[in-house]
């Protein structure tokens, strides 16, 4: 994503929180899910619905679901420190088995792999790997299943990338975990920190040269 087109997504981001931010407020529609139903049928699963929820982001990919839906999941299910938890524990697992996937299945894997990712991570991987790593991980909207696979399949340094992995995705992680726990008044202040975060988050890679042609 070049930084003109990450200009003008930010840019329309802003303008459509605020027109739902009228619309909240002018009392057009109700945007208040039952959050104290959703987690009291969750709480009634006890110890399995923390084993569904982790077996669930450890293995996302089976189930079509993007990260971001998991990760709100997690903190209106479990919490802010729960769901971040929780969440970063599967996330962790998940990155570990992408990589090896994408290191022993090269051949089966290269064509669900835009070759615009596998030239980034090349490039990355000439430049020292973890900065232009750490800049994909923590920028929000950022593409992470293609830079997981795509880590293995180009035989990116492993200690390198699950370290930079790691610690790219758990602002965002404990960001979307906080955003869930507060789904029930997404027009508060709490949750409007929350999204200027994810703002900050999103400039953070701009801040080094390589983080920024990484993007």
């Amino acid at each position: 994503m070049t930084g003109k087109n990450r200009s003008i997504g930010i840019i329309a981001g802003v303008m459509i929180f605020f027109v739902l931010y009228l619309i909240d407020r002018l009392g057009i529609i109700g945007i208040q899910p039952d959050v104290d139903s959703i987690r009291a049928l969750i709480e009634e699963g006890g110890m399995w619905s923390i084993i569904v929820f982790l077996f669930i982001c450890m293995f996302r990919q089976l189930f079509f679901l993007p990260t971001t839906v998991v990760y709100i999941s997690g903190g209106l299910i479990f919490g802010p420190l729960l769901g971040s938890l929780y969440s970063v524990t599967g996330h962790t697992v998940n990155i570990f088995l992408a990589y090896v996937v994408g290191l022993r299945f090269k051949e089966s894997i290269r064509r669900f792999i835009s070759v615009k990712y596998v030239e980034k991570l090349r490039k990355a991987k000439k430049q020292g790997s973890f900065k232009p790593l750490f800049a994909m991980r923590v920028t929000p909207g950022f593409p992470v299943d293609p830079i997981s696979f795509g880590a293995g399949f180009v035989e990116m340094n492993f200690n390198i990338y699950f370290l930079a992995s790691v610690l790219g995705s758990v602002p965002k992680i404990v960001v979307y975990s906080y955003l869930g726990q507060r789904l029930e008044n997404i027009f508060a202040m709490e949750t409007i920190l929350a999204l200027g975060s994810l703002l900050i988050l999103a400039l953070i890679p701009y801040l080094f040269k390589n983080g920024q042609e990484a993007l």
